[in-house]
């Protein structure tokens, strides 16, 4: 399967729904991949696609343990 940005954006637009923040994904493949920042800064640093879809896929089973709906 490949990693597009539209996958990756869908999974952070749940995040930032659930979270109620305005996380940001960035892609700059020059620089190694992409990164996820916030207001406050570096959320995690630059990596490849599905690195990224690993890191937002455990991000988002983290919230639903947090909440019990696994």
């Amino acid at each position: 399967m490949r990693i597009t940005e539209k996958v990756l954006q869908s999974r952070l637009d749940i995040i930032n729904r659930r979270l109620k923040t305005e996380l940001v994904l960035n892609n700059a493949p020059c620089y190694g991949g992409y990164n996820l920042t916030s207001e406050r800064g570096t959320v995690r640093h630059r990596v490849p696609p599905r690195e990224m879809l690993n890191f937002l896929d455990g991000f988002l089973l983290g919230l639903d343990i947090e909440r019990k709906e696994y």
